[in-house]
């Protein structure tokens, strides 16, 4: 079997989610996921050329080929495209030998795979560009209003808008997704307060360090004791901020606090976890065994968050297991659409010491309308069935797809 071509196609969501499809000459075809990143569907042609005539079957030698391929530019959005790829080429090789990915990983642990809910506090489609300012996605009729500079403190946030980031609006949500069936509810608490000081020094005023931790609290008391939250600070905050604010939540046990502190200053992080009770998470920005040994040893971490659009499947399964000789938990990052979503479904079944795979397109009306022939919502009551079905188990549905593209990007080729 040889690869005949490779195609993309980005969709605007509440993030890029861009799609990628692998041909082959024997007429079969794979589907995957790639991380979000300015230029990333040139990335993805970039590698083509590599790939063109290669068997896909020879999955670990093919990713080695490409990661040494870009040794200079690496990691980043260089793995971002791979890792795509690398879903797409473990969809063909699935079907070929008709298994499913968490078969290829070695099996799978259990039948279903918990799925924490990303919330946020208003129910309207936040979308951002990959350079993270707030956009209007092309498909929506009603344009909003964006102010086109956006703090940087806030990951996103049009800080002009703090209407909806208030204690009750925060416990109104953890209400509403709690009784959709989610055990795991995550919220941001790096968002814009009325008692802002500096963008830029990494600190925290008292007052905003009481204010994120009564949201926290509103979201404790409207869900009570059984229903597991984690909160995200996005690496916003230098250590005696990080220190201050997990101390501020303890009351309120938090099953993980996540990226307080860059991501690349692991004796910081290291620091943060020991002077707290709250246990630290980081991981989305890291990419390979070698830098989550050194969270897990060097840092002291107990809980993990790779991203598997940026670690991949196949290297997600060795991180996992690097992480179950130390007794270590993983909770998976995930902003991705339904390929991307699926892809973690398999990691997670494949791998015994995970938490919960993230899911952060609550606000997207047509993620399960992506999927073709789907036999109904891909999350029922916080979980999402492992398929059975040859490799991701799912493909999306080109037509319905088409609708929501982003402008300016090929579609498919087309």
């Amino acid at each position: 079997m040889k690869i005949t071509n490779i195609s993309t196609a980005v969709l605007e969501a509440n993030f890029d989610w861009t799609l990628v499809k692998i041909e082959t000459d024997e007429r079969i075809t794979g589907y995957g996921e790639a991380f979000l990143g300015p230029g990333m569907t040139a990335i993805i042609a970039e590698f083509a050329s590599l790939l063109i005539g290669e068997d896909p079957t020879s999955i670990d030698r093919v990713m080695r080929r490409l990661k040494s391929s870009i040794i200079h530019a690496s990691p980043g959005l260089s793995f971002h495209a791979i890792c795509g790829l690398e879903s797409a080429l473990l969809d063909v090789i699935g079907k070929r030998y008709q298994m499913p990915l968490w078969q290829i990983l070695g099996g799978k642990y259990r039948d279903e795979a918990r799925i924490y809910a990303d919330c946020h506090a208003g129910e309207a489609l936040e979308s951002i560009t990959p350079l993270l300012v707030p956009r209007t996605p092309a498909w929506m009729s009603a344009p909003r209003e964006h102010r086109s500079v956006v703090s940087l403190k806030h990951h996103g946030w049009d800080a002009s808008k703090q209407d909806h980031l208030t204690p009750e609006a925060y416990a109104a949500r953890a209400q509403e997704m709690a009784a959709r069936g989610f055990s795991i509810l995550k919220f941001d608490v790096d968002v814009p307060t009325p008692y802002e000081t500096d963008e830029y020094n990494r600190d925290l005023s008292r007052a905003e360090i009481e204010y994120a931790a009564s949201l926290v609290g509103a979201v404790r008391q409207a869900v009570g004791r059984d229903i597991g939250l984690a909160v995200d600070c996005h690496w916003n905050y230098g250590v005696a901020a990080a220190v201050e604010m997990a101390r501020a939540v303890e009351p309120f046990h938090l099953l993980w606090l996540e990226d307080p502190v860059p991501p690349d200053n692991i004796r910081a992080l290291g620091e943060v976890q020991r002077n707290t009770r709250t246990t630290i998470a980081t991981g989305e920005n890291n990419y390979t065994r070698l830098e989550f040994q050194s969270l897990i040893v060097d840092a002291g971490l107990r809980v993990l968050a790779p991203d598997v659009q940026k670690i991949g499947l196949w290297e997600g399964r060795k991180i996992a297991d690097l992480a179950d000789m130390h007794y270590v938990n993983l909770t998976l990052h995930d902003i991705s659409g339904p390929l991307g979503t699926m892809a973690g479904v398999h990691l997670s079944a494949a791998i015994p010491n995970v938490l919960a795979l993230e899911w952060h397109a609550a606000s997207v009306p047509f993620f399960d309308e992506l999927v073709r022939n789907a036999d109904g919502p891909m999350i029922v009551k916080g979980k999402i069935r492992v398929p059975d079905r040859p490799g991701l188990g799912i493909e999306p549905d080109e037509d319905v797809a088409y609708k929501y593209r982003k402008p300016g990007e090929k579609f498919f080729g087309a």
